[in-house]
């Protein structure tokens, strides 16, 4: 489980990068499934009462709307509440796989949408909001050997960035202390960025507020030699060393610069 401290790359991400209503949008997938015939995100909740922010809305939106595969179809960004029964958690996984569970529709209400900088002139608001993720334990990886037996991959996406006035987006896999990652999981990396850049999506898909197209640039592996850029002496995109500030300007996604980095 990772963790919220200031030595944390979460952290780092709240506070050195653009925030939300500067243009960058910064989530997490808690949970992708994925077989031959199809694929779903699972976002898990601790509570009934956690909202589905706008960032987080307009992140499933571009999925229902960019990806348009027939295989592995698109299933949906499903909500599980942590606080439900692990035999109907996993009820309810075995029915989002039969197609019995109806596909969720994310439309940002417009009061939501307002508040979003349409990328014109300066930013109406500043307020970085820190990822919480991570404060709560998962049921649902209690019953992920019950359930992960009828799947090529699941796991989590550790970060998607997008940046909604320049449209480019991406997946980043963290990676802290100079770790490495097993084949598997590399295979799941791989699947996603196979899915995301299939020619056969969306090329059209628009965001709601700037009406920037979406433009997807990868999946990247970013590695540290301790835990974030300012505390490691050596950081890695993609087995190519950068600097920390160098790091910033292709977070950012303001430009394409970070294809240059694609394995």
């Amino acid at each position: 489980m990772k963790y919220l401290l200031k030595n944390s790359f979460s952290y780092w991400i709240r506070t050195n990068l653009k925030d939300a209503y500067s243009g960058l949008i910064v989530q997490d997938i808690d949970f992708a499934f994925i077989s031959e015939e199809f694929f779903f995100f699972i976002e898990e909740k601790n509570s009934h009462y956690a909202r589905v922010g706008p960032a987080q809305k307009i992140i499933f939106k571009l999925f229902d709307d960019f990806l348009l595969l027939k295989k592995p179809k698109f299933l949906g960004t499903y909500i599980i509440y942590a606080t439900n029964e692990e035999s109907e958690l996993k009820k309810k996984i075995n029915d989002i796989k039969s197609s019995n569970e109806p596909r969720p529709n994310y439309e940002i209400e417009r009061n939501k949408l307002e508040k979003l900088w349409d990328c014109k002139g300066k930013p109406p608001l500043k307020k970085t909001e820190r990822e919480r993720s991570f404060y709560r334990g998962s049921v649902i990886e209690k019953i992920l050997d019950d359930v992960k037996k009828d799947f090529l991959f699941v796991g989590p996406i550790h970060w998607i960035l997008l940046n909604y006035c320049s449209g480019y987006f991406i997946f980043i896999e963290e990676i802290t202390n100079n770790a490495e990652i097993d084949n598997e999981r590399k295979n799941f990396i791989n699947t996603i960025d196979s899915i995301f850049a299939n020619k056969n999506n969306n090329s059209n898909a628009k965001n709601p507020k700037s009406q920037a197209v979406y433009k997807y640039l990868g999946f990247y592996q970013l590695k540290f030699s301790q835990t974030n850029p300012d505390n490691s002496h050596e950081i890695y995109l993609n087995n190519c060393r950068v600097s920390r500030d160098e790091l910033i300007i292709l977070l950012n996604l303001d430009k394409d610069y970070i294809k240059y980095y694609k394995l």
